[in-house]
């Protein structure tokens, strides 16, 4: 468990150097009552840079959004809240704050220009250090170079990964710990990741889950997933009962659960297998079904659901270039 002291001292880097809190801007922090300290922590440090702070606590959404495997949109005082905001620090269950990055409010407060993000799980236990949020960023600003003007992209793995896919034309999203206005929410401070929307009828062939699913196997599948894909759907699923659920999930949502949306690369150095913070790690890739409106520069595809799967290791060549090989990033930065 972490001390008070060093949950103190990596809030401090957080709100200094991430979401960079200058005096008299507006600060909401969200959070739910398994993560009072370091909400708290996080509002004390904001306050120290001179923020405007007021903490919510959601409990009662947190929870509500727990037993529902969809888009969990805020009821219209926490929308005000948060879409009125400069900087909105969202401390909660990290499977809900996945999902609340794709909502309307977030879209929202992102369209006025606020700095947004979740504190992902550990804050005060990760030893993070400023020099650790520089190569992040550095990092994940190289593979954009990489991906300048791309179109397509093949993904292959040793366990059956054989998926090719479209982003022509679709701008990327960093996901970084350093935060900017007006870009779009995701966790920080460890996480790293390109994103891109993915040409929604573009994607064939096959990828094997095997790393965290959020709404099915947040702590990591117990067997893989073989989802086959055709003119950019899913239209089967092969492993044990997460699959089954997968397959029950989608098909019990709406008519675009089952696209294949989003095409992301992993980042951050000090992130952990198993957990949702997966999705951030340097040497995974992940892959989303469901909605890419809200979130993607260019993105078409809406819906109520949006699934990620990681894939360990992963082999990604860009029109026909190799920039990471078995999970290797092989371009320099």
């Amino acid at each position: 468990m972490a001390s008070l002291i060093t949950t103190f001292k990596e809030a401090m880097i957080c709100i200094a150097h991430g979401y960079r809190v200058q005096p008299g801007e507006v600060v909401t922090v969200l959070m739910d009552a398994d993560h009072r300290l370091e909400a708290e922590a996080l509002a004390a440090a904001a306050n120290a840079a001179g923020g405007e702070v007021t903490v919510l606590d959601i409990s009662s959404q947190v929870a509500r959004g727990l037993l529902a495997p969809g888009i969990p949109e805020p009821p219209k005082n926490v929308f005000g809240a948060v879409t009125s905001s400069d900087v909105v620090i969202v401390k909660t269950n990290i499977d809900y704050a996945h999902r609340f990055a794709h909502t309307k409010a977030v879209r929202t407060a992102v369209d006025n220009q606020a700095k947004i993000a979740s504190v992902e799980e550990g804050l005060g236990t990760w030893g993070l250090t400023i020099d650790d949020i520089t190569l992040v960023q550095k990092r994940t600003e190289a593979l954009v170079k990489a991906f300048e003007g791309a179109d397509k992209v093949k993904i292959t793995t040793v366990k059956g990964t054989n998926l090719t896919l479209s982003i022509k034309g679709r701008p990327p999203l960093l996901v970084t710990p350093i935060r900017e206005k007006g870009v779009m929410m995701g966790p920080m401070p460890l996480w790293g990741e390109v994103a891109f929307a993915v040409i929604e009828d573009s994607a064939e062939g096959v990828y094997v889950a095997d790393g965290v699913m959020n709404i099915v196997a947040p702590f990591g599948l117990k067997e893989p997933i073989t989802v086959s894909v055709k003119n950019g759907r899913a239209i089967d699923f092969k492993g044990g009962a997460e699959a089954a659920h997968l397959k029950h999930v989608i098909e019990s949502s709406d008519a675009n659960a089952n696209v294949v949306a989003e095409f992301s690369i992993g980042t951050g150095h000090l992130e952990k297998l198993g957990t949702l913070s997966e999705k951030g790690m340097l040497g995974t890739i992940h892959l989303a079904l469901g909605d890419n409106h809200s979130a993607y520069p260019g993105g078409k595809n809406v819906s109520k659901l949006h699934i990620d799967a990681t894939i360990r290791s992963p082999t990604v060549e860009v029109d026909g270039k190799l920039v990471i090989k078995e999970g290797k990033v092989v371009i320099p930065y």
